[in-house]
């Protein structure tokens, strides 16, 4: 085993020694210990190297709560729903009892249910893709986009307005909305600030229409622009526009966009709502105005961030697995970032499949990235708790969030410590890993054993494209023979691996 020449800066605050517990049993070490060769991965030794890594996690110094990625996800992309119909019941299970959704974003997309030559409307064609989502999440946010259909900005205000009126009868969860999505792409107009802003004007126009009306319970909120990145020279313009504009009834009550480009250098999503904050204080805005980033990814488009001599078939597998790990990458650095709502893209996306939770034609099976966000919603599934101190050594952030990393946190019944491993598209260091929780919550654990279970995603654990497993396994399930304060474990992550460790009291 080697490791780097000089000893890397830990990342992050507390100081403190790995100690191993000597209270810890003997046939967990073993056990722990034993996985190291059993989660290797075939990988050519001139193409890697193993380096010594630490996360070391304080359970008892809390850092404050935080909006959890895993709550927010995007039901299927509307194209793949109108192609292949409803999700299987198998899937529909899973999203409802294995992840922990609390918001899905789901689209209406007026080119399948309005007809511009007769002004007619057939709504209850977006109702079986609709009643899905509603069926496992208790808030909908809509976005309404439909760059197909020819309007000008009092035809879009009532396209909206006759799509919320009917929607939100049906949906009283839905709680947000985007009245366009991605006006700067050409797919969906290539369009300036200044002429997006109509129509930006339309949809709150629209939205206020029918919450006068409705008089809903759950208020709709309306937000945007809603573009492909955080551009500043689109940004700026139209905020700008926001604030010339007179309407003493306008509203911006979330700034959103899309996030992709982040493969290489995930780092860049912690800083990405305080530079949204900057363009909204230049402006003249409120710069506390909520910022959602309602997708975000390492793959944007139909991008695959180059084969490097992988066949297609190959390269998608390779891709799926990278996908995993940097959206934990990315995740966790919107935590510290403290984005207000990151949306997950996708549940099944159709073209893409890099972008796929779950196997294209197969009810129920999930592929790495759906492990992942299951297990960031197993690391906070409710409001409860605190995401904890860590130090983590060598730290990603020293390297744009490549390479070991990990969130911890503790709530009322249990500590959690999620830990990766990402190394990109190109990367090969694998690291041996110490994972020491000190401090165990003694109002939590004192006088009790400890139960351990950790689950492993990589290249050839819980992965169907290695083996075609269709299950989520754990990859260690014991208990302390003793009462403990603290856990001292040692995984080996191997290049875009990711692992999860569950504690609670027995």
């Amino acid at each position: 085993m080697t490791s780097s020449a000089s000893p890397p800066r830990p990342e992050l605050t507390t100081p403190g020694a790995t100690i191993m517990d000597k209270n810890l049993p003997r046939r967990t070490l073993l056990a722990s210990i034993g996985g190291l060769a059993a989660a290797g991965l075939a990988t050519p030794a001139a193409a890697r190297t193993v380096r010594s890594g630490s996360v070391t996690v304080n359970a008892s110094l809390g850092m404050g709560g935080f909006p959890n990625p895993a709550w927010y996800i995007s039901h299927t992309h509307a194209n793949w729903y109108f192609k292949r119909g409803p999700l299987g019941p198998k899937t529909m299970d899973q999203l409802k009892n294995d992840f922990h959704i609390k918001w899905a974003r789901v689209f209406a997309r007026p080119d399948r249910y309005y007809n511009p030559d007769t002004g007619t409307y057939d709504l209850a064609k977006n109702y079986p893709y609709l009643d899905q989502a509603a069926s496992y999440s208790s808030r909908l946010h809509l976005i309404i986009s439909s760059p197909s259909v020819a309007k000008t900005p009092a035809l879009w205000e009532e396209i909206v307005r006759t799509t919320l009126l009917d929607h939100k009868k049906r949906y009283p969860q839905i709680d947000s909305v985007v009245p366009w999505g991605e006006a700067n792409q050409a797919s969906s107009g290539d369009m300036t600030p200044s002429q997006f802003y109509p129509f930006y004007r339309a949809g709150y126009r629209a939205v206020n229409a029918v919450n006068a009306q409705l008089q809903p319970a759950i208020p709709i909120i309306m937000g945007g622009p809603g573009i492909s990145r955080p551009r500043p020279e689109w940004m700026n313009p139209f905020f700008a526009l926001y604030a010339a504009d007179q309407d003493k009834d306008k509203r911006l009550d979330f700034v959103c966009y899309q996030s992709y480009g982040l493969l290489d250098t995930p780092i860049q999503a912690q800083s990405e709502r305080s530079r949204v904050q900057s363009m909204l204080s230049g402006a003249g805005l409120n710069p506390a105005t909520p910022v959602w980033v309602t997708e975000f990814g390492l793959y944007g488009g139909d991008t695959d961030g180059g084969t490097h001599g992988r066949t297609p078939e190959a390269d998608l597998k390779h891709d799926q697995l990278v996908q995993a790990a940097g959206i934990a990458a990315v995740s966790r650095y919107y935590i510290l970032g403290k984005m207000n709502r990151p949306f997950q893209w996708v549940v099944h996306h159709g073209e893409n499949l890099r972008k796929d939770m779950f196997v294209e034609g197969l009810d129920g099976v999930r592929l790495p990235f759906g492990h992942v966000v299951v297990m960031l919603g197993m690391l906070k599934p409710s409001l409860d708790g605190e995401r904890l101190d860590m130090r983590i050594s060598p730290g990603a952030a020293q390297t744009d969030g490549i390479g070991l990393a990990a969130l911890a946190h503790a709530d009322s019944s249990r500590v959690a410590v999620m830990y990766w491993n990402y190394q990109a598209e190109t990367g090969g260091d694998v690291y041996d890993t110490t994972i020491t929780v000190d401090n165990l919550p003694s109002n939590l654990f004192s006088g009790r054993r400890v139960r351990i279970e950790r689950w492993l995603v990589d290249a050839t654990h819980n992965n169907y494209n290695y083996n075609g497993t269709t299950t989520f396994a754990r990859e260690m399930d014991t208990t302390t023979d003793t009462p403990v304060t603290k856990v001292v474990q040692r995984v080996r992550l191997t290049k875009n691996a990711v692992g999860l460790m569950l504690l609670t009291p027995r």
